[in-house]
């Protein structure tokens, strides 16, 4: 079945700013695919959130100031 695009634009046209975010959400998962984590990226933000929990924090000042931004 082919739906125009006009007819779908009116009916977004017709949510609330709720619906509007929610399809947000599900449109997004569907044009750009969710990447892979490896098990190392898994490994690395587990140590991050470990660290916040612990209270080891840094400044964004400080993070862009080792960068050099």
């Amino acid at each position: 079945m082919f739906v125009p695009r006009e007819y779908v634009k009116a009916l977004i046209d017709r949510l609330t700013d709720e619906q509007v975010q929610a399809l947000w959400v599900v449109l997004t998962s569907m044009v750009w695919p969710t990447e892979e984590v490896t098990p190392e990226e898994i490994a690395e933000i587990k140590e991050g959130l470990a660290d916040i929990e612990a209270g080891k924090k840094m400044k964004a000042e400080d993070v862009w100031k080792e960068l050099g931004v």
